[in-house]
């Protein structure tokens, strides 16, 4: 269900790119495995240059693999999930992969212009366009504060352990500071 899904999102992203087609149209019959955190995704392009879901029990020609997202990665977009990709196989088939995912693009707008009109879709994405970038720069500010913390920071964090011996220490130096201050005063007032 989700290897379904995510071909026909594919597909409908290359029904809008001939070009990406013609590119993926002359590796026709080869395969590929997509594997990103735990899901495994198997295709195999057809002579059109769209994508299909791969049954085969062969190898496939060509594996990328993707750390599972973080948010950051998504943040950036395809190019911040395929910076971090991993591309084994046949070189020419990895390289024409590559470059189709790094520069394939939802027309957002227009396919919400289909369903609400042009001037609505063009607000809702820029509205939310807007709206992705205050995340992206949140997270920004997000990931240089902690790493302004962990770089920075001179307080490192005690274990429970340590911190009881500590303390104990403490106490230990406490009562002997007492028991000086009091030969002190038994000094001072001549009670030797």
């Amino acid at each position: 269900m989700l290897a379904g899904a995510a071909i026909a999102l594919l597909n409908h992203l290359l029904d809008d790119a001939p070009w990406a087609r013609a590119r993926l149209a002359r590796h026709a019959g080869n395969r590929a495995r997509i594997v990103a955190g735990g899901v495994r995704l198997n295709l195999s392009i057809a002579a059109d240059g769209l994508l299909a879901e791969c049954l085969s029990e062969e190898a496939p020609q060509v594996v990328i693999e993707m750390p599972a997202p973080t948010p950051v990665a998504v943040a950036n977009g395809v190019d911040g999930l395929m910076r971090a990709a991993r591309i084994d196989g046949e070189v020419e088939l990895a390289d024409t992969l590559g470059f189709v995912f790094r520069n394939l693009r939802w027309d957002i707008e227009g396919d919400l212009a289909n369903v609400v009109g042009d001037i609505a879709a063009h607000r809702i994405h820029r509205s939310g366009m807007a709206t992705l970038q205050a995340g992206q720069r949140a997270l920004g500010a997000a990931e240089a504060n902690l790493r302004e913390f962990v770089g920075e920071d001179t307080t490192p964090l005690v274990p429970a352990r340590r911190l009881a011996e500590r303390s104990h220490g403490l106490r230990q130096i406490r009562d002997a500071l007492a028991r000086v201050e009091k030969r002190v005063e038994r000094l001072e007032r001549g009670d030797n």
